[in-house]
């Protein structure tokens, strides 16, 4: 009897190898040939699901994009004050995975600047899901004006994510730089 494929799945896969690629290679220098090779397979396999380079950085963005949903679904504290600390600290690079992640979305932001397709595309997997997110708990835990907090805390989370990968400051001084601040917005002395 034929194997049944699970060709979700295997999407998955493919986009992961381009993750996994793009990670070590650049965005810009990952194709189908990288792609396949990273996941053992053939050219015109990676191809059969992606049959377009523009399709297949579509499938990694998708990828990358459900990762960090992944990661933050995981935080579900009911205490407003204590799922902003917890969003905001997941989204520093603190392990593999996270580094990937942060590496390879930044690659397709900075790719987003000069390619119209990859620009129409939703890439900024943080200020278009996780800003509105971020407002609704900045006002159930009182502060004033959480729009403009939360676009200053994602900015600050970006930066500092970027200074941890860059090899810039460690991990653990971004999370107390982060974590000081968010004493500051919410009233905390330092």
């Amino acid at each position: 009897m034929p194997k049944r494929v699970d060709h979700e799945q295997r999407k998955r896969e493919f986009a992961a190898a381009l993750v996994r690629c793009a990670r070590v290679r650049g965005l810009h220098a990952t194709g189908f040939r990288e792609v396949a090779a990273e996941a053992g397979v053939s050219l015109n396999l990676v191809q059969y699901y992606f049959p377009t380079k523009e399709k297949l950085l579509q499938g990694g963005l998708v990828y990358v994009r459900e990762r960090i949903t992944e990661r933050l679904r995981r935080l579900d504290d009911p205490d407003p004050e204590q799922r902003v600390r917890a969003i905001l600290t997941e989204l520093l690079p603190a392990d593999e995975e996270s580094t990937d992640l942060y590496c390879v979305h930044a690659a397709y932001a900075a790719l987003a600047l000069t390619d119209p397709a990859l620009a129409a595309q939703p890439h900024a997997a943080g200020p278009d899901e996780l800003h509105p997110l971020l407002t609704e708990l900045l006002a159930e835990a009182g502060l004033a004006e959480p729009q403009l907090v939360a676009i200053n805390l994602l900015g600050l989370a970006t930066g500092l994510s970027a200074y941890v990968v860059s090899g810039y400051h460690p991990v653990d001084t971004a999370r107390a730089a982060l974590a000081a601040q968010l004493d500051l917005v919410f009233g905390q002395s330092i």
